[in-house]
């Protein structure tokens, strides 16, 4: 029996505690940085750092398991402390021994070597990581998708790569796409326990360009744009990356579901009914569903409207989850068309803009000003 030190008493030492392999393990004690922390968590006393410091590693305890998204800075704080590197592993690992008997040595070891989860999905058959956010297999679900033997597929916000190995299964080419390096993710970890050849581009979708990434048939879009201060730029961007008729899906959070995850909509749901015909987006900073980094949340209507205007025609348009996500599977139809108009070149004697010269080129001239008749 392996006695623990958890560190960590959040979201994750909860999580971990829901799946805890009890037969071969036993939680001694909590550590938590909080001056505030309570006693007790879950029937153990919970220490400070420096009272886990004065225990003993292979007398008071076997390991410390870290249950914490900033896993980095906890472990190098725990090196500090002096305890040995060896006895310190992810809390995540706890997980994954529970299927021990469906993996071999070094799958258990690459899963367990994670110290954070963001997707919850099943990565080997039988074998489902301990994720926050559960893979949504109907996001996949268009019969346009079924089969995509020879398509290459781009998943923007990959994380973890759900998407990416269920779309890899299909016989696609699949490119993920994510501002977190793929090391930091559980990405390069599905890729080697799945002997997968995906690609992995660490980039911001501000920066996607065809010239840099390459054209593709499918990109998928889960869960980001309500992430973003510009999602039609990220759109725009995607329309780029597209091959003409190629397909975009798209996911995330809508208007509708406001009056029951955001304060300033409690109470409000028949103002969102009677709006929900009106294309319109809500702004809001740290926020929407408490989290800092929402911004754009659309209603549906205003959702498809984006994609339109994007260079796309909508070929299926819901609510989901209860009216708290929309969803979107949109075409590629044109390219994302100027956004005002642009006078003809025959007009470029009559007026340029300051610093260029009628021909176009860049110049020295100062501009010529017409004057209204």
């Amino acid at each position: 029996m392996k006695r623990l030190l958890i560190w960590g008493t959040g979201g994750q030492a909860r999580k971990i505690l829901a799946q805890f392999p009890h037969a071969t393990h036993e939680i001694k004690a909590f550590v938590d940085n909080n001056p505030a922390r309570p006693e007790q968590f879950h029937g153990r006393p919970v220490l400070g750092p420096a009272a886990a410091a004065e225990l003993t590693a292979g007398r008071d305890y076997d390991l410390l398991a870290i249950a914490s998204a900033f896993h980095a800075e906890i472990r190098q704080q725990a090196l500090d402390l002096g305890i040995p590197a060896e006895r310190i592993l992810p809390a995540s690992a706890l997980h994954f021994l529970n299927a021990a008997h469906l993996l071999t040595d070094a799958q258990l070891a690459e899963l367990a070597s994670v110290p954070w989860w963001y997707h919850r999905f099943e990565i080997l058959p039988g074998v489902v990581t301990p994720g926050v956010c559960a893979y949504k297999p109907w996001l996949l679900s268009h019969p346009l998708v079924a089969d995509l033997t020879g398509r290459r597929a781009l998943d923007i916000g990959a994380w973890d790569g759900p998407y990416t190995l269920e779309m890899s299964r299909r016989g696609a080419q699949v490119t993920g796409f994510d501002i977190q390096p793929s090391a930091h993710s559980g990405f390069d970890a599905m890729r080697r326990v799945n002997s997968l050849a995906a690609r992995h581009v660490c980039a911001n979708v501000y920066d996607l360009n065809p010239e840099e990434h390459g054209s593709f048939d499918l990109v998928t879009f889960f869960g980001v744009y309500y992430h973003l201060k510009h999602p039609l730029l990220a759109l725009a961007n995607i329309n780029a990356v597209l091959q003409p008729g190629g397909l975009a899906l798209v996911e995330g959070a809508v208007l509708e579901g406001a009056p029951r995850v955001d304060a300033s909509w409690a109470g409000r749901a028949d103002l969102v009914e009677r709006l929900r015909e009106t294309p319109m987006a809500y702004y809001v900073k740290g926020e929407y569903e408490g989290e800092w980094s929402n911004w754009w949340v659309p209603n549906l209507t205003c959702l498809g409207h984006w994609l339109l205007s994007s260079g796309f025609e909508l070929l299926e348009s819901a609510l989901v989850e209860g009216g708290a996500r929309g969803y979107c599977v949109a075409r590629k139809v044109e390219s994302v068309a100027r956004e005002h108009m642009v006078l003809p070149p025959a007009w470029r004697g009559a007026g340029t803009c300051a610093g260029e010269d009628a021909s176009g080129g860049g110049g020295s001239s100062p501009a010529m000003i017409v004057e209204p008749v």
